[in-house]
């Protein structure tokens, strides 16, 4: 749509949504369309479990172009960058095309892949593996809410190594993000343990300066509005709207 890899219209989709942005039936039906139409065809080779399956199998980068996630993050490896690119594009359409029967199949494919993983299904805190098993973790709670183990597995090797980090802000920052979607069953301590901190990203103000500031802060304020809203005694949070200050230029949620 528009001259955009299927990425960047998934990315940008998602930023809508955690936005509050209203997406019309029929403008979710076209980019469901361009998501299926620009997938891999995929044949099954049978999987087996003693094999490591680390790269994407439907959707993957496209050459020469540079991906960053939703938050902003440019991934250095080819694991990254290639499950970043999958796993987010099927995130979206589990949400938006869930009974879809090629959404189904790729679904339960990336699934069963991903107990393949070392980052989807182990114990991996080394480099941007530790990443992707946060984009795995994102996945997870869209495309298999119910498996709260799996989902409970990733959370745990988030805080097994999240302290091991020496730039520990864009794994802390999409481990939230993932707390705004995640099952109540496993997000209320979660929420609770972080809730002094986010109460803090939530009420500070953010520069509006770059074109990345102008993308990325609306999307970072909005999820912790959501994420926060989750909690009984913040559900009004969820109401409020974010907006720039014409006194200083700076965005805001209004809490007033």
């Amino acid at each position: 749509m528009n001259g955009k890899t299927p990425y960047q219209l998934a990315v940008e989709t998602d930023a809508r949504l955690i936005k509050g942005e209203v997406i019309s039936r029929q403008e979710r039906e076209n980019i469901v369309l361009v998501l299926l139409e620009s997938a891999r065809p995929f044949s099954s080779s049978g999987g087996s479990s003693q094999k490591r399956e680390l790269a994407p199998v439907f959707y993957a980068p496209e050459e020469g172009i540079k991906i960053k996630s939703l938050l902003g993050q440019t991934p250095k490896t080819k694991i990254l960058a290639g499950n970043m690119v999958e796993l987010e594009i099927l995130r979206l359409l589990c949400l938006l095309a869930p009974e879809s029967s090629q959404v189904v199949l790729m679904r339960d494919e990336t699934l069963r892949r991903l107990k393949n993983t070392c980052f989807g299904y182990e114990d991996d805190g080394v480099g941007e593996c530790f990443d992707a098993s946060l984009v795995a973790l994102r996945f997870l709670c869209a495309a298999a809410p119910g498996d709260l183990d799996w989902i409970q597995s990733r959370v745990d090797n988030y805080n097994r190594h999240a302290e091991e980090k020496k730039r520990p802000w864009f794994p802390k920052w999409y481990f939230w993000l993932c707390l705004s979607e995640m099952p109540m069953e496993i997000a209320a301590s979660e929420i609770e343990r972080h809730k002094k901190e986010l109460l803090e990203k939530l009420r500070r103000s953010y520069v509006m300066h770059s074109e990345h500031d102008k993308t990325v802060h609306p999307v970072v304020l909005c999820m912790l509005r959501n994420l926060m809203a989750r909690l009984p005694e913040y559900r009004w949070v969820g109401e409020r709207q974010i907006a720039v200050s014409p006194k200083d230029g700076r965005l805001r949620l209004d809490l007033a």
